[in-house]
């Protein structure tokens, strides 16, 4: 059969990944790291394993238009989708979304 059944799941794993597990957990995950790390005006944060961006884009707000948030992943597909999302909010600091340089670094080996 060619058509899709209505229970199936359409769009890529990482779309999928930011429209349902995001909202549903690694957001308020997110929002609590971000709570617990209390970035500043002007911070730099560097957001390892990004994914999709959620953490960097939560986190952009706090470091201000003076600050800025770089996120590194491994797979070009999490990037792409996080370079097409919105900012969570205005006057955010500056958010770049960059392939991880060292694998072993964004597996969290050194």
């Amino acid at each position: 059969m060619s058509l899709q059944e209505p229970w199936q799941l359409g769009g890529n794993a990482e779309e999928l990944y930011e429209r349902y597990l995001v909202p549903a957990m690694f957001g308020p995950w997110a929002a609590d790291l971000v709570a617990l790390a209390t970035p500043q005006p002007g911070e730099r944060v560097l957001d390892v394993a990004c994914g999709t961006g959620v953490v960097a884009r939560l986190v952009a707000p706090h470091v201000g238009s003076t600050g800025q948030v770089v996120g590194l992943d491994l797979h070009a597909g999490r990037l792409a989708v996080a370079r097409a999302l919105p900012p969570i909010a205005r006057g955010g600091g500056r958010v770049a979304g960059r392939r991880c340089p060292r694998p072993a670094l964004c597996r969290g080996r050194l």
